[in-house]
């Protein structure tokens, strides 16, 4: 082991003492799991020096890791084991993702962010974790497909807790979500379920960016035509403003693309396809995706500009059992016959 890495290990270990025992945490499987996980290599390079510091750090497109404890108090809220099915909604850099997959049975976490996920499960794969599923989405809207969970974790803040994953939430299992209305209004949220009984308690004040819904091309139409809904927390932005921007949801609406897509690397036999149906459909798209005879997934992505561009960025990652080693996006006509998204 060389001097940097001893002095790693120290660092890491002083971490938990000082932030974490020393505040009355007293969860040894979490206790473990935070000891377990080397943070510094969650963090960008420029931080790495301040990876075991007691503060949250930035990791790029406006994201944060967690500050120690806070990771380690909403593990610990959870009250998950091995046996456990683990949801966590905004993986960012996949810290907290690897620090849950050392104290549950299976985590599965969705990241809205592409260039986050990729980075994220670069990590991941890198440290040797097999439990840990990890995909591109709106994590407001949960992961139903794999429902229910024993533990859901939300990693940013809501104003309300969000009713799609109440309904993912298992029978006597927690959901963990900050919730508030700005970043000085957060409360740490805990929701037990007991049959179709609901029961929250909170626990302690915390700050943590918005939580971030994506909005459908016929939400925005919904929208524009009942007036909008100025106060909905589910249409709020990562940076606090607007995130219908300046312009109006019909001009938005207006604004079509149209584009063929080919996907080159382990590709094929991952359910690429069907997962590309479901991706599209959810935004709204109409286009076609099938298996190319050699090796690749070729799709075809039209409608809403900002919903084929939020396409484009789960393709450059694809499913979790995907590998996507090249991109390539060219300009295309339209097809007025396509009316839905369609595995061929």
């Amino acid at each position: 082991m060389s001097a940097d890495a001893a002095d790693i290990g120290v660092r890491r270990l002083q971490m938990v003492e000082d932030q974490l025992v020393r505040r009355g945490l007293r969860d040894e499987d979490v206790l473990a799991a935070m000891r377990s996980v080397p943070r510094h290599l969650f963090v960008p390079g420029e931080a790495t020096t301040e990876a075991y510091a007691d503060t949250p750090l930035p990791i790029g497109l406006g994201q944060t890791i967690s500050q120690p404890y806070m990771v380690a108090l909403m593990t610990s809220l959870l009250e998950v084991d091995v046996r456990s099915r683990v949801l966590e909604i905004g993986a960012g850099s996949g810290y907290q993702t690897a620090v849950l997959a050392e104290v549950a049975g299976e985590v599965f976490a969705v990241e809205r962010l592409a260039p986050l996920a990729e980075r994220a499960r670069a990590t991941l794969a890198r440290l040797g974790y097999d439990n840990i599923r990890l995909a591109i989405g709106d994590g407001a809207r949960g992961w139903h497909e794999q429902a229910p969970f024993q533990g859901i974790l939300v990693a940013a803040a809501a104003d309300e807790v969000p009713p799609e994953l109440l309904g993912q939430l298992a029978d006597g299992g927690r959901l963990i979500v900050p919730v508030g209305k700005s970043r000085v209004e957060q409360v740490l949220t805990i929701v037990e379920r007991t049959g179709d009984t609901f029961h929250e308690s909170y626990d302690t004040r915390c700050r943590f960016v918005p939580l971030v819904r994506d909005v459908s091309p016929d939400e925005r139409r919904r929208a524009a035509m009942s007036g909008g809904a100025e106060g909905d927390a589910s249409w709020s932005s990562l940076g606090g403003e607007d995130a219908r921007g300046d312009s109006t949801y019909p001009e938005e609406a207006a604004t079509m693309k149209s584009v063929d897509v080919r996907v080159s690397g382990a590709v094929q036999g991952v359910y690429y396809r069907a997962s590309a149906r479901r991706e599209g459909s959810l935004r709204g798209l109409r286009g076609w995706v099938r298996n190319e005879s050699d090796g690749s997934v070729g799709l075809h992505l039209q409608g809403d500009v900002a919903a084929v561009d939020a396409m484009l960025d789960w393709c450059r990652v694809g499913p979790p059992a995907a590998r996507v080693s090249r991109l390539t996006v060219a300009d295309a006509p339209a097809d007025e016959t396509l009316h839905d998204f369609e595995v061929r």
